[in-house]
This record gives structure tokens, sequence and C-alpha cells, in this order.
């Protein structure tokens, strides 16, 4: 994996620093990685990689694992991070309420927003998070339907992006499973979601971790999605919901306000505290609606 370079008038790059970010790059991919692992990812033969490993150990940024023969990065990359400004507002507005969930809560979130036709996300509290089973997936894509963070964007998006998004998903999906809902089964499997306000992960069994995501709103545009990772074996989709429904919808909301004071040019408080979410009566839902165990569309599976 080589970093891109811009091309500009400025004097040629010093290569080993390249050669060393891109290690770091592709360490940044996978848990742990063994030489084999990095000298695919980059194509530096394996002494070049003992080397750049050796400098990136010295400086704390990567620590070898002995039992596994590998190496993994350390807690000091995030620094590297503390400075940057996001080109997409959402994510500046979100770092802080996002962290402060998993601080309280424990389970790591994921910010997500609609490209081309799949759910990108954008930023994830993972590396904070000690109940976290996954790497931060940043620019990861998922589908729309099967993803929690997808499902809760078209539910709540106004109705002719909701429609455009399910056109184009009918035009481009070779999955013959969203070809059998159709236009209509998507869009009540969608209703299931707005009713019940929120939507969870359509995968297989096998999946370790699901998602709990809701919209974040100004007033009726959303902005984007906010999901909620957590283990399967932890909580019942309806016990996540439950529990963490309120706080969840408070962190949506704290980033929709943050945004807001972005817009208007003024940065908010790092100090920030998220307003208490009330404690709601959830509506059940009858047999029609759907219930929130089962899934909002009956024939989309995780191909």
């Amino acid at each position: 994996m080589k970093l891109p370079i811009p091309m500009t008038n400025s004097p040629l790059p010093v290569e080993p620093v390249l050669r060393a970010l891109d290690v770091l790059a592709a360490l940044n991919l996978r848990p742990i990685s063994r030489l084999r692992d990095l000298h695919t990812a980059t194509g530096l033969p394996n002494p070049t990689l003992v080397r750049l490993l050796q400098t990136l150990i010295a400086a704390g940024y990567v620590v070898r694992v002995p039992p596994r023969a590998g190496y993994r990065v350390t807690e000091q990359v995030l620094s590297l991070a503390s400075g940057v400004r996001f080109i997409d507002r959402m994510v500046d507005a979100a770092r802080t309420p996002m962290s402060a969930f998993t601080r309280e809560h424990g389970w790591p979130l994921a910010l997500g927003k609609v490209r081309h036709g799949a759910v990108v996300v954008l930023h994830s509290t993972a590396p904070e998070s000690h109940l976290s089973f996954e790497q931060a997936g940043y620019n990861r894509t998922f589908p729309l339907l099967i993803s929690a963070l997808g499902q809760a964007y078209m539910a709540f998006c106004p109705a002719e992006e909701r429609r455009r998004l399910i056109r184009g998903l009918l035009t481009s999906s070779d999955s013959h499973s969203v070809a059998a809902e159709g236009m209509r089964g998507i869009e009540a499997g969608l209703m299931v979601v707005r009713r019940r306000g929120y939507a969870v992960t359509i995968g297989p069994r096998a999946d370790r971790v699901l998602g709990l995501a809701v919209p974040i709103q100004k007033s009726r545009e959303v902005l984007g999605s906010l999901s909620m990772r957590f283990a399967r074996v932890a909580f019942t989709p309806d016990q996540a919901a439950t529990r963490y429904l309120a706080p969840l919808n408070a962190t949506a909301r704290a980033i929709a306000i943050a945004v807001q004071v972005l817009d208007n040019a003024v940065l908010p408080d790092d100090g920030m505290r998220l307003p208490k979410a009330p404690a709601w009566p959830r509506r059940r839902l009858n047999a029609r609606e759907g219930a929130s165990g089962t899934k909002p569309f009956n024939h989309v599976r995780h191909d």
C-alpha cells in the first residue's frame, strides 16, 4: 500500500519517511501484523521492514508481540491525530460527544454518512473502547440495507432522497435479495425502522458484533447516522435498545447541535456536557409493524 504523493513543485519527498509511513498505515489495518503481511501490503523487502519497525518501536509507535512473532501499533499513534481538523465538519462536531459516550458506557460508536450508494465510516471510538472487537475502520464502506448505519440514514432522510437511494440500489445491486424486495418492500422495511426509532445490523448468525443505529438530524435533513457496536453475546437488539437508545439519541442530538455551532463559525467548548436523554416510554409495536428483534426486510440477506 503506497501513500499518495501530491504533485507539487516542492522538493522530492524523503523516501525513508514515506516507507515508514507506509508501514505505519499497513500496521493500522490489522490487530497484529507479521512480516509477510507487511511485505504484501507495502512491497518492501523484509530487511527494510525490520529496520523501519525497529525505528517505530524506538519512537514508541509500535510494539512487538513475541508470542505471535508479530507487530501492532501502540496507543501513542492516537497522538498523531489529536490536532487534526476534518474537511467534513460533522467529524469535528462528533469527536467530543462520541468520546463522552464511550467513556461513560464502554461500547464504541461509529459515525457514518451516505456517499455513492453506500455508507462510509467517517469516525469511530473503537480505539478508545476496552469493549471493542473491531478496528476503527475509517473510510470503510458498508451496504445501505444490511448495515445499521445505512438503514438509519435511509429510514429518516426526506422521502425523495430515500426513493432516489432505493432506485440506485435496485438498478446497481447484483443481489437477488434486494431485487426481491422491490421499491415497496424496501420502503416497508424502512418504515419499521422509522416507527421503532432505530436500526439494527442485518447479518448472519456468525457475526460477533451488531450495530444499533440512530439518525443525526438537523431539522428535516439527515446529516449522517450513529451506531453503537456491541457484542451479539452481550445483549439482544431489544435489550441494547432499552438500555442505550436514550443516551445514543442524546449523543446524536449533541452532534447535530455542534454542527450548527460550527456552521455559525463558533467552535464548541471541548468540555461540553451531553444532555441527559429523557426516559421516553417505548411504544410496543403491533404485529404488522414488526418487533425490534425481527428483520424489517424479508428477503435481504448478508451476501
